[in-house]
């Protein structure tokens, strides 16, 4: 049995993610190790689309809003269908549901699928379906019913026959093929329903005299298991009588309403043609919900005007806008971990890992996307799981980026601040500590200056004409700069630091409020990334564990902020 060390590739203090997998199947350790926070599985998702099973978990306040709006209209209706079945008038919704790909549209959609209780669900991913014939998108729609619910309702239809059996109907008996000798209705239906009798279907229209021939020719379909064959149906007007049967015999048997879910719907013809046909149909208890994107909203504005006005007045329209802003994104993340964690003391990691989530999600716009950050999660957790950590780290969240988006970088670093570290320094530096650092990390770039030959002399903490300087130094033409680093301060206090007769050449301002050159100052902006380079570039050095490549880099970094 190989051991850790044995599995370590190193480059620098890291491992090489590729081989965590092979070291946790090769150790019977970490074989038993939980994942961070107590976790016995890891809590986020490994495929990039959404299934059924992880839509179950819905994080991201403007998603619980839109999911909540569509089980409104779901009760809604269901509200007044179940009060009168017999009452279609105005028994029919339409939602929409609009915004860029990876709003989470789609995880919505398989989210009310996987939840909801009073309606059969049908999803249907138009993208899946080539080419986009009538035909071909009344099949999709079919088989987006589940399979669990064809057995259901083929069991419901089957006993709702036996009672009508045993109250004596003579067609519900032959349906079941009772004879003198075996006329055991009970023991003939159960035969029927598991599948070990074959019924005579001869009857169906006499049982079900009350029911339109659309309706009994479904009924059919699912006692014979034919339910997804439709080679049968080849009109638009028959497919849209056969969905109207469909959401009829739910709410018989079933008492549910019928959802038909039709995500990337497009702006091709039939496309339009069919769900204009769909809604213009009116199909009793049924609610049509329509996934699609702002651009292909407009094609078919243009494509299809009486399609369009009919969708500008769906009962619900659903606008996913803000659900890529952190808030958004880091609850839906949060979510993951909150479903699945049995320790309730994760309640006081959450601000942490949000913190480093704010980090990766302000640095990187490859994060902004739920999908990809999710993706980064998922094998930070694996990582973590290796490392036997008992929370999500920045070095996890740096393997985790290093193994699947390789070669990403903190960009504008001149440092190459490594991801962890960069994110440890945002986040445990708070404005005063910035600026102490920052002030030593500029008195230790320009002993390094010095070092290297760049400036003559340094002097420390000494008041220029009543200027308390952090610090002065001279260049190599002996002429005299003073430096004082002044963070989150405003423009009138650092023009209060220049006056006629100062003895120095320059006076160097290091500000970060992003002011340019004035009133007989040098002003340099820090930015973030330059902060955090020279803090790095602070502790690499005050722990003189700074390399020949990296000091190459501070002179870059002295240069770049003007000491020389």
């Amino acid at each position: 049995m190989k051991s850790i060390q044995e599995n370590k590739v190193h480059d620098g203090d890291r491992y090489n993610y590729n081989n965590i997998n092979d070291s946790i199947n090769n150790n019977s350790s970490n074989n038993n190790s939980l994942y961070p926070y107590g976790l016995l599985n890891n809590p986020f998702p490994s495929s990039p689309t959404p299934t059924l099973h992880n839509s179950k978990i819905l994080g991201g306040k403007r998603h619980r809003e839109a999911r909540d709006a569509i089980i409104n209209c779901i009760n809604d209706l269901y509200s007044k269908v179940s009060k009168d079945p017999s009452n279609s008038i105005d028994d029919f919704r339409v939602i929409t549901v609009v915004q860029d790909i990876g709003a989470g549209k789609t995880h919505l959609a398989l989210h009310i699928k996987s939840t909801v209780n009073n309606a059969v669900c049908s999803y249907l991913d138009l993208s899946t379906i080539s080419p986009k014939t009538l035909q071909g998108l009344f099949a999709g729609l079919l088989k987006g019913f589940a399979q669990d619910y064809l057995v259901e309702l083929r069991s419901k239809i089957i006993k709702y026959i036996k009672h009508n059996a045993l109250q004596g109907n003579k067609y519900a008996r032959k349906f079941f093929r009772a004879s003198f000798f075996n006329n055991n209705i009970e023991k003939l239906a159960g035969e029927v329903i598991n599948g070990s009798r074959y019924p005579d279907i001869r009857y169906l229209s006499d049982i079900f005299s009350d029911y339109n021939k659309y309706e009994v020719s479904l009924i059919r379909k699912i006692i014979n298991d034919e339910f997804y064959n439709v080679n049968d149906i080849t009109s638009l007007e028959e497919m849209l009588a056969m969905l109207d049967a469909i959401a009829s015999i739910n709410m018989k048997f079933l008492n549910k309403l019928t959802l038909l879910e039709i995500d990337e719907f497009d702006s091709n013809t039939d496309s339009m043609d069919f769900v204009k046909a769909l809604i213009n149909a009116h199909a009793r208890s049924t609610i049509l919900l329509l996934i699609t994107t702002p651009s292909i909203y407009d094609t078919i504005r243009s494509g299809n005007p009486s399609l369009f006005d009919r969708l500008e007045k769906a009962n619900y329209k659903i606008d996913l806008v803000g659900s890529s802003t952190f808030d958004e994104v880091v609850d839906i993340a949060l979510e993951y971990i909150r479903a699945n964690v049995k320790d309730l003391t994760f309640s006081m990691h959450e601000h942490d890992l949000a913190d480093k989530i704010k980090v990766i999600y302000d640095e990187f716009v490859e994060f902004r996307n739920i999908r990809s950050l999710l993706n980064i999660l998922y094998h930070a957790m694996e990582s973590a799981k290796f490392r036997n950590e008992q929370v999500l780290t920045e070095d996890a969240i740096e393997d985790a980026i290093r193994h699947a988006y390789p070669g990403l970088r903190v960009r504008g670093s001149i440092m190459n601040v490594p991801i962890a570290e960069f994110m440890r320094i945002r986040r445990e530096y708070n404005a005063n500590d910035v600026e102490s650092a920052v002030k030593q990390a500029v008195k230790n770039l320009l002993a390094l200056l010095q070092e290297n030959g760049k400036v003559s002399r340094v002097e420390y903490d000494v008041p220029i004409n009543g200027v308390s300087a952090d610090v002065s130094y001279f260049d190599n033409n002996m002429k005299r700069s003073m430096v004082v680093v002044m963070l989150n301060k405003d423009y009138v206090s650092m023009k209060d630091l220049y006056h006629e007769g100062m003895s120095v050449d320059r006076l160097l301002v290091l500000n970060n409020s992003g002011i340019n050159s004035s009133n007989g100052l040098s002003i340099v902006n820090l930015d973030k990334r330059k902060v955090v380079d020279l803090i790095y570039f602070n502790q690499k050095y005050s722990k003189k564990e700074i390399s020949d490549l990296e000091i190459e880099k501070a002179l870059l970094l002295a240069r770049s902020i003007l000491l020389y």
